[in-house]
């Protein structure tokens, strides 16, 4: 792909920046109205969502295998998400890291330097500041009012915050997607919806 353009074949907009050229493994799940640039890796079984962009231009970016990336989040500079995590709607990833299985809550912001442990959960809308080190298997929380971040230890209560949770509407999207027609599958019938 020469420089500046864009494919559409993975899904969303995929451009190379420079001699940089994100690498998308087959099984990644991509939606349409995504940017990817750059210095990208996106491994396997990994999907990423509406509304995502993942800007590789000022450092590498590597989503691991099975992650899921939800609608509209950003993710900049070096960035690494381990395996199974979950980055909910909105937030926003910069030049930070994520253990295996950590969840990262709707709106949240992750800054330079800082590391969420393995099974860590970032709650919604909180702010991880610089280098700061969020133990494994917690839950960090706190208010962008200027209170101090609490983190409390939470066992195995993130069971439900999975990335293999989004595995029935990945196929569904997969079996009905009808780029042309614009037809979107009916999303499948929750418990609460029977």
């Amino acid at each position: 792909m020469p420089k500046g353009t864009a494919s559409e074949a993975a899904g969303g907009a995929v451009f190379a920046f420079g001699r940089h050229r994100p690498r998308i493994h087959p099984t990644a799940f991509i939606t349409p109205g995504t940017y990817i640039v750059g210095r990208v890796t996106i491994k396997a079984r990994a999907s990423v969502w509406f509304g995502a962009v993942l800007r590789g231009d000022f450092g590498r970016i590597e989503i691991g295998e099975g992650s899921l990336i939800e609608d509209n989040v950003v993710l900049h500079g070096d960035v690494v998400v381990g395996k199974h995590c979950v980055v909910g709607h909105g937030a926003i990833l910069h030049g930070c890291s994520l253990g295996d299985r950590a969840v990262i809550g709707a709106n949240a912001v992750v800054f330079d330097g800082a590391v969420v442990g393995a099974g860590a959960l970032v709650a919604a809308g909180s702010v991880v500041y610089p280098r700061t080190r969020v133990a494994r298997r917690t839950v960090f929380r706190n208010s962008t009012g200027g209170n101090p971040p609490s983190i409390a230890a939470v066992g195995d209560r993130l069971r439900h915050w999975r990335a293999e949770s989004y595995t029935p509407i990945i196929s569904a999207y997969r079996r009905g997607w009808n780029v042309r027609q614009g037809v979107i599958p009916r999303s499948p019938r929750s418990r609460a919806d029977r």
